[in-house]
C-alpha cells in the first residue's frame, strides 16, 4: 500500500482483513482489567499518547512512509481498534469483520462532522458521484493530519499537536457507544477543547518543574501558540502559563476523572520532564506531587515511568525530534534500575516460573559448564521476556523487545534467584 495515493485506506483495510483471517484476532493488543486499561494497552505502544507516533505494522515499504503518512494509517488502525473495544461485539468471522469496519467508517465520518465541523468533506465528487464511507474517512483523516501538521525540529508544536490525536481517539471511543443529539454534540466539542487546554497546562507546569525553561523551548512553544486551534483567549493564557509556570493545584483534574485521562496526563508530564535530557530531583518531586493529585500510588507512578522510558528505548530510531533532547544513556540506566527493582518485588513468581520451565533450566545449566550457542541465548532471552510479561505491571505495558537483549535480561532477572533454583533442582 502507498499512503500517499488515493485508495490507501481501502488497501489498509484489506491488509487488516488478511491478518484477521489468518489469526482470527481483530486486535492482538493486551487487554486490561477494565476498558480504560484495555484502551491504554491498545494506544500506548503506538506513541500517539506521547505525540510521537511510531509505525509497526510490518507492511512492505513502511520504513519509507513520511511521518504524516504513518500517522494517518495509525489513526485509522487505532479508531478501528477502539470501536471494537467499546462495541462489545465479538469479531470472529469475515462477515463480522466487514460489518465492524463498515459501522466504524460511518461512525468516524459522523464523529468528525459533528465534533470537528471544520473538517467537513463534500459527500460527492466534483462530477456529482456520491463518495462511499471509505473515501470520506480517508479524506477526513488526511485533512485532520494536515491540520495538525508536522513541523521539522519544532519539538513543542509536534509534541502538543500530535498528542491531541489521542484525545480524538478517546472522545471517539465515548462517541461510538452513544447516540449523540445536539446537546451531546456540544458536550463533546467542549470536552475536546477543555482536555486540549488541560494538556497545555500539564506541559507548562512540567516544563517549569525544575524552574528552568530553555530559551529555545520558549521560542518553539510561542511558535506553537500561533498555529494552535485553541481560542485566542486561551492561547494568551497558555503563553502566560508557559512564561511563568503554574502550580499543580491550577490543573483542573481530579482523582475521580477517567483512569485513562489521568494516565495520559501523568505520562505527558513524565515525557515533558525527560525532554531536557535528565530527570532532576525537583522534577521527581513534581511528578510525585502530581501523581497524588491524580489519585495514583507510588507504584502507579513507577509503572508510568517504565512505560514512557520503555517506549523511548523501543522506538529510539524513529524519534528524530527527541534524540537531541533526551539522553539515551540516562533513559536506559533509569529503565534498567526500575526493571531490576520491580523484579526484586516479584522474586517468588520469577523463581517459580524458572523452576517450572524444564527447557530453560537445562539451558542455564549448560551455560554453567560450556559456552552457549546463539540459539541457546535466544531461548533464554525469550523465556526471560515471557517471565517479565507475566508480572502484573506488564499486562498492558509494552516491553522494549529490541532494548531487552540477552545481556540486559541477565542483569534484570535476579542472579540469586537462578542460583537458588539450580541448587534445588
Amino acid at each position: 500500500m502507498n499512503p500517499s495515493k488515493s485508495g490507501w485506506l481501502t488497501d489498509f483495510i484489506e491488509y487488516r482483513k488478511s491478518a484477521f483471517l489468518k489469526t482470527k484476532e481483530f486486535n492482538q493488543s493486551k487487554l486490561g482489567k477494565h476498558p480504560d486499561q484495555s484502551f491504554y494497552g491498545i494506544i500506548q505502544p503506538t506513541g500517539i499518547m506521547y505525540g510521537h507516533p511510531v509505525n509497526a505494522f510490518g507492511i512492505a515499504d513502511e520504513a519509507s512512509w513520511s511521518e504524516d503518512e504513518g500517522i494517518k494509517v495509525l489513526m485509522a488502525d487505532s479508531l478501528f481498534n477502539i470501536a471494537a473495544l467499546y462495541s462489545g461485539e465479538k469479531i470472529e468471522t469475515e462477515e463480522d469483520f466487514d460489518n465492524h469496519i463498515s459501522q466504524t467508517l460511518t461512525g468516524i465520518n459522523n464523529f468528525y462532522k459533528g465534533v470537528y465541523p471544520e473538517l467537513s468533506i463534500s459527500s460527492k465528487t466534483w462530477l456529482g458521484k456520491k463518495k462511499n464511507d471509505t473515501e470520506l474517512t480517508e479524506q477526513i483523516l488526511e485533512k485532520r493530519v494536515a491540520q495538525i501538521g508536522s513541523k521539522k525540529n519544532n519539538f513543542w508544536q509536534n509534541f502538543f499537536s500530535r498528542n491531541q490525536l489521542f484525545l480524538d481517539i478517546y472522545i471517539f471511543g465515548q462517541w461510538s457507544h452513544t447516540h449523540p443529539d445536539d446537546v451531546l454534540l456540544d458536550f463533546f466539542k467542549g470536552e475536546k477543547e477543555e482536555m486540549s487546554f488541560t494538556s497545555v497546562k500539564v506541559i507548562a507546569a512540567s516544563a517549569h518543574a525544575n524552574s528552568k525553561v530553555e530559551e529555545e523551548e520558549r521560542t518553539l512553544f510561542e511558535h506553537f501558540l500561533t498555529t494552535t486551534t485553541l481560542p485566542a483567549e486561551k492561547r494568551r493564557v497558555a503563553k502566560e502559563y508557559f512564561d511563568h509556570g503554574m502550580g499543580i493545584q491550577e490543573i483542573p483534574v481530579q482523582d475521580s476523572d477517567p483512569w485513562i485521562i489521568r494516565k495520559f496526563l501523568l505520562e505527558l508530564a513524565i515525557l515533558t520532564v525527560w525532554s531536557d535530557k535528565k530527570v532532576e530531583d525537583a522534577e521527581r518531586k513534581f511528578l510525585v506531587a502530581f501523581k497524588e493529585t491524580l489519585g495514583f500510588s507510588d507504584e502507579d507512578l513507577e509503572e508510568s515511568m517504565i512505560a514512557v522510558e520503555g517506549f523511548l528505548l523501543q522506538n529510539w530510531s524513529q524519534l528524530d525530534s527527541l534524540q537531541g533532547k533526551i539522553d539515551y544513556a540516562a533513559v536506559s540506566d533509569e529503565y534498567m534500575s526500575r526493571l531490576i527493582k520491580m523484579c526484586s518485588n516479584h522474586l517468588n513468581k520469577i523463581e517459580n516460573m524458572v523452576a517450572e520451565d524444564v527447557t530453560l533450566l537445562a539451558t542455564i545449566k549448560k551455560g554453567s559448564s560450556s559456552e552457549l550457542s546463539d540459539a541457546d541465548k535466544h531461548l533464554i532471552r525469550s523465556s526471560f521476556l515471557t517471565i517479565l510479561q507475566s508480572i502484573p505491571h506488564f499486562r498492558v505495558v509494552m516491553l522494549p523487545d529490541e532494548f531487552l537483549s540477552y545481556e540486559n535480561l541477565l542483569k534484570v532477572i535476579p542472579k540469586e534467584t537462578i542460583t537458588r533454583v539450580l541448587s534445588q533442582d
